[in-house]
């Protein structure tokens, strides 16, 4: 792993958390659909931030990059001292199939846009409230660790 200085820390983390603001702030404009909108542009927004934190993640490590996943996620968010609890990860990126009443975010999301599933649709608008606030509050985080 390549020594870098206190400055390039610094510009190295700036840049990163920059593209942490912009997966967060892209508005793919379904708010207006309702729930289910809201629902949808919030997590593509949640995929896009953890896909960025992962992929820097990997960077630092000089690890093959791969596809979302929570186990590499959760070790990125440690790795740039960020923490979430594994049970408010799970509810969020959980992949599989799932169970009714028990899916995640992700598996949701992949009901009702692949299948136009109507159960699934009805989990989102039960869960909506518990499911934004998780979501929102993963976009919300930064890196603060430069000592990578």
């Amino acid at each position: 792993m390549r020594l870098r200085t206190k400055k390039q820390q610094s510009e190295l983390t700036k840049r990163r958390n920059t593209g942490l603001d912009d997966a967060a702030s892209k508005d793919p404009g379904f708010s207006c659909q309702g729930h289910i909108g809201k629902f949808i542009g919030l997590y593509l927004r949640c995929e896009l931030f953890a896909t960025h934190l992962q992929h820097y993640y990997q960077t630092d490590k000089q690890y093959k990059k791969t596809r979302l996943n929570t186990n590499n996620l959760k070790q990125a968010l440690e790795h740039f001292g960020l923490y979430i609890e594994k049970d408010r990860l799970l509810l969020l990126f959980q992949g599989g199939k799932g169970k009714r009443g028990k899916k995640s975010a992700r598996q949701l999301r992949n009901g009702y846009l692949h299948r136009l599933s109507e159960a699934d649709r009805a989990e989102i608008i039960d869960k909506h409230s518990t499911l934004v606030v998780e979501m929102k509050r993963l976009l919300k985080m930064r890196i603060t660790n430069s000592t990578f």
